[in-house]
């Protein structure tokens, strides 16, 4: 994960964009890392997905029960 410097001085009314960030760390992920981050975002998109098939499928079965 990369921090851009710039972004900072918008946010931090304090940080005047003449002082060295060096307070700051500088925080680079590795492959593996980056690698873990992206299959944990599609591992929770897809159970998002799933629960929204489910409440679908529920909500079919519902108003077939209904109005049969």
């Amino acid at each position: 994960m990369r921090y851009e410097k710039n972004d900072r001085s918008l946010y931090d009314p304090e940080l005047q964009g003449d002082e060295e960030e060096a307070s700051e760390p500088e925080i680079e992920l590795t492959r593996e890392e980056r690698r873990w981050i992206a299959l944990g975002a599609l591992k929770s998109t897809l159970l998002i997905a799933l629960l929204y098939i489910i409440a679908g499928a529920l909500l079919i079965w519902l108003m077939l029960a209904i109005w049969t």
